[in-house]
């Protein structure tokens, strides 16, 4: 026997296990990556389900509080439709719901004709799919995830029951705003304390503000600001998007007076939880490169809140009464009683056609699956 020859077929069948080994790693190592990606991916089609089936539930709320009492199962479906597309998901399944979530009403959306009875959620199954990175090595090319969601509508509680509670054209942002010393807004985590009184800085005229709504864009100005709040006559459907034409500190007389009218007493005021430079239609996001700038933007009201109104300081400068130690040099002092308008989404229940007009219902959107 030659000792060589032994040794070079040694080696060769080193090469060999080596080089199924390296298979294997690469495919083992590949599979890790790309359940990583899978679990990513979960999370932008849970996302996607999520969004699209607050789609579903926004129609079904116009159509029971008599906003849009044309609005059928084909807008529904619609609805549905764009936001998974936009969301970038398949939806496999899109069924009505009662207002509790479940199941019961047996009738999948797209089905044609009206809105069923009792119907007031919508349950989307919603799928994507990606192609692999490096498991496609041991033969995996493709991996599809599946996520449902449950929207649903309703009527919650009035946080104005026990007293008149106008609706003021002012919107502060869901979250706590702050000053950053140079006269901009600066908008943090923080959700508003609620039953203890705040001060609401109006710093800055940049997007994000506290913002003041033009009910008939494009006209406006301050006269006709002031003159809503003086008087106001105006109801909203929530969620929308509203034009803003300024924001913080009017600095106008008439807006002070006006809002004076009101103090010690609840106000009833829509919170904003995103801004766009254009309007981007109920049910979607501020599309990409829309981004807002200056005045004259979109807000995104998602609801309303209650703010019992203890102080008004807009004309003149009142540093004293208003800076929280970054130069506020105006603000409203209030105390929210409702910053969320919370709850469980209750049964609807159709008013009664012979009996005297109804009292407004507040109406809720919710995810609750």
């Amino acid at each position: 026997m030659n000792p060589r020859s032994s040794t070079r077929e040694a080696r060769g069948q080193t090469l060999v296990i080596l080089a199924f080994a390296m298979v294997g790693l690469v495919g083992m190592v590949g599979v890790v990556i790309d359940v990583g990606l899978q679990w990513a991916d979960n999370r932008d089609t849970q996302n996607g389900a999520d969004a699209t089936a607050h789609a579903g539930a926004v129609v079904i709320m116009r159509y029971l509080t008599g906003s849009d009492p044309t609005a059928d199962d084909g807008d529904v479906d619609t609805a549905v439709n764009l936001m998974a597309a936009q969301a970038g998901i398949d939806v496999v399944l899109a069924e009505y719901t009662n207002y509790l979530g479940e199941r019961t009403i047996g009738v999948e959306v797209g089905d044609g004709g009206t809105i069923p009875a009792g119907a007031q959620g919508v349950y989307v199954v919603g799928t994507h799919t990606h192609e692999t990175v490096l498991a496609r090595v041991v033969g995996v090319t493709e991996l599809t995830v599946h996520t449902d969601a449950t929207a649903v509508t309703g009527p919650v509680p009035d946080p104005c029951a026990d007293a008149r509670c106008p609706l003021i054209p002012l919107t502060v942002p869901n979250t706590q705003v702050t000053c950053d010393g140079q006269n901009k807004s600066v908008l943090t985590n923080d959700e508003w304390a609620t039953h203890s009184v705040i001060i609401i800085p109006l710093c800055g005229n940049n997007p994000g503000s506290v913002g003041w709504i033009d009910w008939t864009p494009p006209a406006g100005g301050t006269d006709e600001l002031a003159a809503e709040i003086c008087n106001p006559d105006q109801s909203i459907d929530l969620p929308d998007w509203f034009d803003v034409t300024a924001t913080g500190n009017t600095n106008s007389d008439a807006v002070q007076t006006c809002l004076e009218k009101w103090l010690n007493m609840p106000i009833l005021i829509p919170l904003f939880d995103d801004t766009c430079r254009i309007n981007p239609m109920e049910g979607n996001p501020c599309p990409e490169g829309e981004d807002p700038s200056g005045q004259n933007n979109w807000y995104h009201f998602p609801t309303y809140a209650s703010l019992y109104l203890t102080g008004v300081y807009i004309q003149g400068n009142h540093a004293a009464e208003c800076d929280t130690g970054n130069g506020a040099t105006s603000c409203l002092h209030g105390s929210f009683e409702d910053t969320s308008l919370v709850g469980t989404a209750g049964e609807y229940v159709a008013p009664d056609p012979d009996a005297p007009e109804p009292i407004s219902q507040y109406f809720t959107v919710q995810l609750v699956k």
